[in-house]
């Protein structure tokens, strides 16, 4: 098989390639744009709802009644356990997206060398070819700048599930007593109380953030499709040309 037709076969299959990963793509980035919506509108409402617990708390504290404050902390805990879970979830889908973005970045690398491989067998426009090869290396940049987001995200997200597993295991088995001897004790549980608040109130923003990020990657994915659109376009143009010479 003559070497024009081996570079032909092989140009062609690498674009059929990415054009099935730009639509998996595509997919992964409506979902997760989707997901991350329902999870911050779920996620401020219990939050408020937490919040008002606690304010219920604080009545109860400040009144010295342990059975008031015992039977709101035990449904305060109920929200801590569902918390908890909910942070092992994010953790997990966390993991899922830096292996995404890592298959992106490694997808970029292949776009760069490809690029560099067809611009060395000549034949076509050069302009052509370096206008390309800056595109997908400003590609790769901005998945290079993903991943690490990622990362940031999914060590983030599982230093707060630690953080409220650690705060709700000292919580659970605590009742609130309000004899002199215990109150600094109380003091303390209840100040656990607000650190979790304060986790919580972390993960939205933390929530809000991934959002803004997936939100961005997404209209870079679109821009990435394009470039490959007009690549794939080029090429042919390129095919046609040679074929009427």
């Amino acid at each position: 098989m003559r070497p024009k037709y081996i570079l032909s076969i092989f140009v062609l299959s690498l674009c059929f390639n990415l054009q099935g990963q730009n639509v998996k793509e595509a997919i992964q980035n409506s979902k997760q744009i989707a997901e991350g919506k329902k999870n911050l509108e779920r996620d401020i409402k219990e939050l408020e709802a937490f919040k008002a617990k606690l304010a219920v708390l604080d009545t109860a504290f400040e009144t010295r009644n342990s059975e008031r404050s015992n039977e709101v902390k035990a449904n305060i805990v109920k929200d801590m356990i569902r918390e908890v879970g909910q942070s092992g979830e994010k953790a997990k889908k966390a993991r899922k997206e830096i292996a995404q973005s890592s298959a992106e970045v490694r997808s970029e690398r292949r776009e760069i060398r490809e690029d560099r491989e067809d611009s060395d067998h000549g034949g076509y426009d050069r302009r052509d070819d370096e206008r390309d090869l800056a595109r997908d290396k400003a590609n790769a940049r901005d998945d290079r700048r993903d991943r690490r987001d990622d990362i940031r995200d999914f060590q983030g997200q599982i230093d707060r599930a630690e953080k409220q597993a650690s705060i709700l295991e000292k919580l659970k088995e605590y009742s609130f007593s309000f004899e002199d001897a215990d109150m600094e004790k109380a003091v303390a549980q209840k100040a656990l109380l607000l650190e979790f608040k304060t986790s919580l109130e972390q993960d939205v923003e933390a929530t809000k953030r991934e959002l803004n990020e997936d939100i961005r990657e997404s209209r870079e994915d679109r821009r990435e499709r394009r470039d490959d659109r007009n690549e794939r376009d080029e090429y042919d143009t390129k095919r046609k040309r040679k074929r009427r010479w």
